[in-house]
């Protein structure tokens, strides 16, 4: 189970299935990809959670099936020598846990109330606000309106933004660094969501060759194999590429 912080509830990822692998191997960046995804695999309405328990759900499942390590890669900005920045997933994540402000008062009805401006409500943006923002122009403005009341000027949206920051922080922030080479400091605007994302697609991407490997050994048929759990499925992939691999050993000795 996932505690999902800003919502206050529990997700769980079913065990997926070929069929789920072919969904995520195929699904595009951002944030409508990984709800698209997410809302066939969990246990919750992905469309009405917050965007920041989005970037939990998939982080949580990235480290359910890779571990806890991220890689970041970058350049440094002075001499450009790739730099790496490695995290834990569950240290990063819980130093972006929602946190009260005193700029803003809660509702019952899930607004708040900025202090200073009391004839302005906004809400945490939900995953359906990013989706249907996504492709505008405007996106920032759009979002605003979507999810405020009153009169926002620029002061008043900066004001919500950092309200938002600490109430429903997302996953995607700076992360700093040393460069090897210069020594130089170095700061890589780290997504995790979509790291996980990319990484969890590469994963799933083997669907393919593992159809296509038992489907030659067993003469399966493609659906057969796409209603296996993943998990079995990549157990028989294995034994098929293993049992090659020692058929090929012996053959050249």
């Amino acid at each position: 189970m996932i505690d999902l912080p800003i919502s206050g509830q529990r997700a769980q990822w079913r065990p997926s299935t070929g069929y789920d692998d072919i969904a995520l191997a195929d699904s595009r960046p951002g944030a409508a990809g990984a709800a698209e995804w997410a809302s066939s695999c969990v246990s919750v309405e992905v469309s009405s959670l917050p965007i920041a328990d989005l970037d939990r759900l998939v982080v949580g499942r990235r480290r359910e099936l890779r571990g806890d390590r991220l890689v970041a890669e970058g350049k440094c900005g002075q001499c450009a020598t790739p730099v790496d920045v490695q995290l834990s997933l569950n240290a990063y994540t819980e130093h972006h846990h929602p946190r009260p402000t005193r700029a803003a008062t809660p509702s019952d009805d899930g607004w708040f109330t900025l202090r200073t401006r009391p004839d302005v409500s906004f809400r945490v943006p939900i995953v359906s606000d990013i989706v249907a923002v996504a492709d505008s122009d405007l996106p920032r403005r759009l979002l605003l309106s979507r999810c405020t009341q009153g009169p926002v000027s620029y002061g008043v949206a900066r004001a919500i933004e950092a309200a938002l920051g600490r109430l429903a922080p997302t996953l995607r922030a700076d992360v700093a660094g040393t460069c090897p080479d210069c020594s130089a400091p170095v700061v890589l605007d780290l997504d995790a969501r979509e790291l996980c994302m990319a990484e969890l697609r590469f994963l799933a991407g083997s669907v393919y060759d593992d159809v296509n490997l038992i489907a030659s050994a067993y003469h399966w048929s493609q659906d057969a194999i796409l209603e296996m759990p993943s998990a079995r499925r990549r157990r028989y992939a294995d034994m098929i590429a293993g049992h090659a691999h020692n058929e090929l050993a012996v053959s050249v000795a």
